[in-house]
């Protein structure tokens, strides 16, 4: 198995010779032969406890690590046996990525409809809170919840034609599977608002989830994953390459992505709060020209189209026999 620059297990040896009693697999868009350079090798380290994920350089390549239990890996939640299910061993003694691999291979079809099912459900949760701060006069709140919508939407589209969602590559995973489908796309287009995805919109947005990761990692939060410096970096330079091939809706919807995760891992320890609550008032965490330089500045008439969009795919979606028939 060849990485960027020769085998994955050499790139990869600080993370073997650490965790020297531990299965690693390589997962994510490299398993799957759809990497561009500037992509992180995404794997998972099989350990005796769970612990948050973390991003780091390794010589001249990124890592995002998921640290694992075994009983995780041969049970993996929906969504992530999909990912299991096109691992591929790096080391492996005990065979327990092998079995893995195995189980979730065989039980493919059923955890894409439950995964796609429960972001299906996600989407749908999210324009609500996008209609009621449309409400209550919140229009940041529901541009913020939209542009979750969009996301949660792409991926149970994807995810129901068991494809795993790729943030990097999902423009073109919606492409080759929206043939026939095009109000799919066009309603992730608009929920997502790809019509700011210009050079400088992406230049803006990249700036913005920067403060973003800075403002998480000097606050200590985690959640699944760490806010390393790492992982701003890997998100720079995935970035920049998008905007170089000139990919830049991609760019843009990557960048979104990214935005509600961060923004999302603000608000994890205040759960009744909203996005309009870390704007304004004592708690004011984000300031106009960051929340300017996200993208979160679309007017009403824009979110109220990408709402009543996305409302009739994911109907059309919840209808759909499985298997794509």
């Amino acid at each position: 198995m060849k990485g960027k620059t020769g085998p994955v297990a050499e790139h990869l040896r600080p993370i073997l010779d650490t965790y020297l009693d531990s299965a690693v697999a390589l997962v994510g868009c490299a398993s799957r032969g759809i990497q561009r350079y500037s992509c992180e090798f995404d794997i998972l380290i099989v350990t005796d406890e769970p612990r948050p994920g973390t991003s780091l350089k390794l010589g001249d390549v990124f890592v995002d690590a998921a640290f694992v239990t075994e009983d995780e890996v041969l049970r993996p939640k929906p969504e992530r046996a999909l990912s299991v299910a096109s691992a591929k061993p790096v080391r492996d003694t005990t065979l327990v990525l092998s079995t893995a691999i195995a189980t979730s291979s065989a039980t493919l079809s059923s955890s894409a409809e439950a995964a796609s099912t429960a972001r299906l459900g996600s989407a749908l949760k999210a324009l609500g809170r996008a209609e009621d701060a449309l409400e209550k006069g919140t229009l940041i709140d529901a541009d913020f919840w939209l542009l979750a919508a969009s996301q949660e939407f792409a991926g149970a589209f994807l995810l129901a034609s068991e494809t795993v969602p790729s943030p990097s590559h999902l423009l073109s995973q919606l492409r080759a599977l929206s043939k026939g489908a095009a109000k799919s796309f066009e309603a992730v287009a608009a929920g997502a608002g790809l019509e700011a995805a210009s050079r400088a919109g992406c230049g803006a947005r990249l700036e913005g989830v920067t403060v973003l990761h800075d403002i998480l990692r000097a606050r200590g939060m985690s959640g699944e994953s760490e806010w390393s410096a790492a992982k701003t970096e890997i998100l720079s330079a995935k970035a920049e390459e998008l905007v170089t091939r000139k990919e830049l809706a991609e760019c843009y919807s990557f960048l979104g992505k990214e935005l509600v995760d961060g923004v999302t891992a603000l608000l994890r320890p205040r759960p009744k709060d909203s996005l309009s609550t870390l704007t304004s008032g004592d708690g004011r965490l984000l300031g106009e020209r960051l929340v300017r330089q996200l993208g979160l500045a679309r007017e009403e008439p824009a979110v109220r189209h990408g709402v009543a969009s996305l409302k009739e795919q994911v109907a059309a979606l919840a209808k759909r026999p499985r298997g794509g028939e």
